[in-house]
């Protein structure tokens, strides 16, 4: 007995997959016998009002903590004597702005103006 190497040849002339005899014949009735006549009914679950808040809570707190920790991130050293500026001179609490934050702000100003006028220019050529 030799062993076939090349069944390919044999397969082409033919269709491997057939169906049985007799099977599309009740095949649309046995379907829908296995079908229910009527769909069963969903219990609809009563959610409490714990169960609905919690969700929301859970997701509170993680913004919460996720503020602290951008927090601490941000200022690591934070003291009575620490300022936003680094300073030891405490942060004022009347709101004016002092000579020196008004000379700040003009410097940032003519940047601002300076890299919007360079930028420009490049985009024009």
């Amino acid at each position: 007995m030799e062993p076939k190497q090349n069944k390919l040849e044999e397969l082409k002339a033919e269709n491997p997959f057939r169906v049985p005899e007799g099977y599309m014949e009740g095949l649309a009735s046995r379907i829908m016998s296995k079908i229910p006549e009527d769909e069963p009914k969903k219990e609809t679950k009563i959610l409490s009002l714990n169960e609905r808040i919690r969700p929301l809570l859970y997701l509170a707190a993680v913004f919460i903590g996720l503020i602290f920790l951008f927090r601490v991130i941000i200022n690591p050293a934070t003291s009575e004597n620490d300022t936003w500026r680094g300073e030891s001179e405490p942060v004022q609490e009347s709101g004016r702005m002092t000579d020196e934050d008004e000379e700040y702000l003009e410097y940032l100003q003519q940047e601002y103006n300076r890299n919007l006028l360079t930028v420009s220019l490049e985009n024009m050529y």
